[in-house]
C-alpha cells in the first residue's frame, strides 16, 4: 500500500506501465482489461490512469495500454510486475519509474 507523504519538496515518482495485448489475438479484450484493472487496483490503491492505444513489439501492431501513476514513495513494483506479466501471458511488460515535481490543485 502507498502511504502519502504531506511534507512539501518531498520526492515523488511517476510509473508507466507499458503492456501489450492478449498475444494471440493481439486485441485487448474486455476479460484482459479486466486483469489489468484488478492488478492495477490493488498496485495503486490511490488511483491510477489507464490509456488504450496501438503499439509496436518486435515490428508487428498490437492493442497496447498504458497504464500511469503517481506516488509518494519509491517503491520496489518487481514481484508485482511478475505477477502481472505472469497473469496475462506476456513475453514482456515496460516499466519506467521516474522522479517528478507534481502539486494537485
Amino acid at each position: 500500500m502507498v502511504e502519502k507523504v504531506d511534507a512539501e519538496g518531498a520526492v515523488k515518482y511517476r510509473v508507466d506501465v507499458y503492456i501489450g495485448s492478449d498475444n494471440d489475438s493481439r486485441k485487448i479484450h474486455d476479460t484482459y482489461l479486466d486483469k489489468v484493472k484488478k492488478w492495477a487496483n490493488e498496485t495503486f490503491p490511490d488511483g491510477y490512469t489507464i490509456l488504450r492505444g496501438e503499439g509496436y513489439y518486435d515490428g508487428d501492431s498490437e492493442d497496447s495500454v498504458l497504464l500511469y501513476a503517481f506516488l509518494s514513495q519509491d517503491l520496489s513494483l518487481k514481484p508485482q510486475l511478475r505477477r502481472l506479466k505472469q497473469e496475462l501471458e506476456q513475453e514482456a511488460i515496460l516499466f519506467v519509474k521516474s522522479k517528478v515535481d507534481y502539486k494537485v490543485v
